[in-house]
């Protein structure tokens, strides 16, 4: 008995094992079976059409079913959007939120598989169920945009400091050491995203949280050196000059909040390894300091060393701040490279006044005005010329004496012809436009030779000479007061013609004896007089040459940049973590970008003005053939454009530079992912 107890409680447990391993198989086919389905509905999933997903899961589960159970049908298949960020509870699925794409398929089954031997006691048919989740995989591609400023040395570290430090609205006292340091720093972006979501409280991993918090300067600041710490970087010159950046910041007035994702452009939903990138330290830290400052609208004050002149103040202000990075779907990108889903990049544009006021003194004004006062003999003359073209210099009325014979013709002088009248104000402001990139292809086709193409375009500035203001504040503020709006320009008097005079001469013959009358008039502000008194110069009252330059932006081109990953460098991996620096490249191949603005001051409008008040004595001859006026003004870019030249040069070359705008020479780095397709996520 004691035997076939054994014997028969052996082949009970048989029996329930048996029962329990079909189950189990049961259970692993059918989760298989969901798996499959899963990917094949995630391989059709539509742009938000789960049509073709939901036809793909049904088929597939058909081939894949255990025999004697009922098929998938379309209650069992849901699509929606995968999300282990926005969505943290498992299995991070869910209907998409406002904006967002479908994704994911969720393939769901539930069955009871008939037992193996219904006829023992106690045995009844446990309900399995399989679930899966199943994601698209899409290419991913990277920008970035940068400065070619590469070192920094003791002679613009103090305008790096007025600047930065005036931006934040603070004072700023960074070694030109600790600006290489941020120069010779690399961040890795996902760490430091990840930081900052620890500091804020939001935890890592939460990356488009992180992106759409307002935080403040100092603590994006802190974020960058605790992600330096954390990762072991012993750069303790970038560390010691991020903490000083830091501390100008929080003791500033203004405390702007910024969005990080202002800066760093990601589409909703890109993948963890899309952000795995790097950046340069002095690259980030100029983007936040310039997004301050187009939040807080501080214009900046600094002090340029102007050669030939005396030192001058060059106010600075961001119009639009840049964005250094751009992560997404290059799929997506290309179908509207400029639309919703763009991955574009863009360096600040920025706009610059320099006002200097030119008074007695100064070599190159001194120059300036001794040429003047030399061709003022040839200048005279050539006006005369020009002006009797455009002017009726006949005065009116009679001679008083009976003419018998015939008068002379007139003979015009222009009297009390000043150059350059002194003191006068000179305003320079340039415009500092963006240059940007965008990608707008991508071939995949190849895994030796990955391809993504970005269209840049670049343009240097626009350049605007004359008077902005009745005084520099004025000028400053209307430059200033409204960005959209381009400042009027007024044209800078360089020489005053202060009367215009017409000389009749008459003959008549009185018993034999030739009599001779002269009858005088003189023009001023636009009237002809007898009364010399009447007829004093003013400024431009009686007319004079100015000049003003307002022109159309100085454009420094566009290019197709084609980024290859068969090129060492060219174009690398988005995941890829090795520590060579990718190569960049230039967003234009602009290369003296002095001698364009150069070029725009040779080309400056030298404007012939009438009286105040009058309308019609003196007119604009920009238009004219004549060879005099041809001469006068080429006599006088020839004086003018070395000043303008020597103001110029140092706002660009100097100001610029240090900030790390080399106009229309940012370059731009790029990163491609080419999987596709899909993955099980659940």
């Amino acid at each position: 008995m004691i035997n076939a107890a054994i014997a028969l409680s052996l082949i009970v447990i048989t029996l329930i094992g048996t029962e329990l391993g079909y189950t189990f198989f049961l259970k692993r086919e059918l989760q298989k079976t969901a798996d499959l389905a899963a990917l094949a509905g995630a391989q059709n999933l539509g742009v938000n059409n789960c049509a073709a997903a939901t036809t793909a899961a049904i088929s597939n589960a058909a081939q894949n079913m255990p025999v004697g159970l009922a098929p998938v049908g379309a209650q069992n298949i849901v699509c929606g959007r995968w999300d282990a960020v926005l969505k943290p509870a498992a299995p991070h699925f869910g209907a998409p939120d406002s904006g967002q794409n479908l994704n994911a398929v969720r393939v769901t089954i539930s069955r009871a598989p008939p037992l193996l031997m219904p006829s023992i006691p106690g045995n009844q048919a446990t309900m399995i169920t399989a679930d899966a989740v199943a994601a698209q995989q899409t290419p991913q591609a990277n920008l970035t945009i940068r400065s070619t400023l590469l070192s920094v040395d003791s002679t613009q570290s103090p305008l790096l400091n007025s600047v930065f430090g005036g931006m934040l609205g603070g004072a700023l006292n960074v070694t030109a050491a600790g600006w290489n340091g941020l120069l010779n720093t690399n961040v890795r972006l996902l760490s430091y995203i990840d930081q900052l979501g620890v500091n804020l409280g939001i935890g890592a991993g939460k990356y488009d949280q992180v992106l759409g918090t307002s935080v403040s300067v100092g603590t994006l600041i802190q974020a960058m050196i605790d992600a330096l710490q954390q990762n072991g970087n012993t750069a303790q010159a970038a560390i010691d000059a991020l903490n000083l950046v830091k501390v100008a910041a929080n003791a500033a007035a203004a405390q702007p909040l910024l969005k990080l994702g202002s800066l760093l452009g990601v589409q909703t939903g890109s993948s963890a390894a899309a952000l795995n990138t790097d950046l340069q330290l002095f690259q980030l830290l100029q983007g936040v300091v310039q997004a301050a400052n187009g939040k807080n609208g501080v214009v900046v004050a600094a002090t340029l060393p102007m050669a030939g002149l005396a030192a001058v103040t060059a106010n600075v202000k961001v119009i639009e701040p840049p964005q250094v990075s751009a992560t997404g779907n290059p799929a997506l990108a290309k179908n509207n490279p400029t639309g919703p889903d763009q991955i574009y990049v863009r360096t600040a544009q920025i706009r610059t006044l320099i006002s200097v006021n030119l008074g007695e003194s100064g070599q190159l004004l001194t120059a300036l005005i001794s040429g003047l006062t030399n061709a003022l003999a040839q200048l005279s003359s050539a006006l005369i010329s020009i002006l009797t073209t455009v002017i009726d210099l006949t005065p009116p009325g009679d001679c008083p004496i009976i003419s018998v014979g015939c008068h002379t013709a007139p003979k015009p002088v222009i009297s009390d012809v000043t150059p350059l009248p002194l003191p006068v104000r000179l305003d320079v402001n340039i415009d500092v436009a963006a240059a940007a990139a965008y990608v707008t292809d991508f071939d995949c086709t190849n895994d030796a030779d990955k391809k993504l193409w970005a269209a840049s375009k670049s343009t240097v500035a626009t350049l605007r000479i004359g008077k902005m203001g009745s005084s520099a504040d004025d000028a400053k503020a209307k430059v200033f007061s409204s960005l959209s709006a381009a400042p009027t320009v007024d044209p800078i008097a360089l020489v005053d013609i202060g009367t215009v005079q017409s000389r009749k001469t008459c003959t008549a013959v009185v018993l034999g004896l030739c009599v001779l009358g002269i009858q005088e008039y003189l023009q001023a502000n636009g009237t002809w007089t007898t009364d010399k008194s009447k007829a004093q110069r003013t400024a431009f009252g009686g007319g004079g040459i100015g000049l003003s330059v307002n022109p159309d932006p100085i454009s420094g081109g566009g290019s197709n940049l084609p980024f290859h990953s068969s090129a060492p460098g060219l174009l690398k991996e988005v995941s890829d973590t090795s520590a060579p620096a990718q190569t960049y490249l230039p967003t234009s191949a602009t290369g003296d970008v002095a001698g364009l603005l150069i070029n725009t001051i040779n080309g400056l409008q030298l404007n012939l003005y009438k009286p105040s008040g009058s309308t019609g004595i003196l007119g604009a001859i920009l238009q004219t053939t004549d060879a005099a006026a041809t001469a006068v003004f080429g006599l006088l870019k020839g004086l003018v454009a070395p000043l303008l030249a020597s103001i110029i040069n140092p706002l660009a070359e100097v100001l610029l530079k240090s900030l790390g705008i080399d106009l229309a020479n940012a370059q731009v780095g790029a990163r491609l992912s080419c999987r596709a397709g899909a993955q099980l996520v659940y």
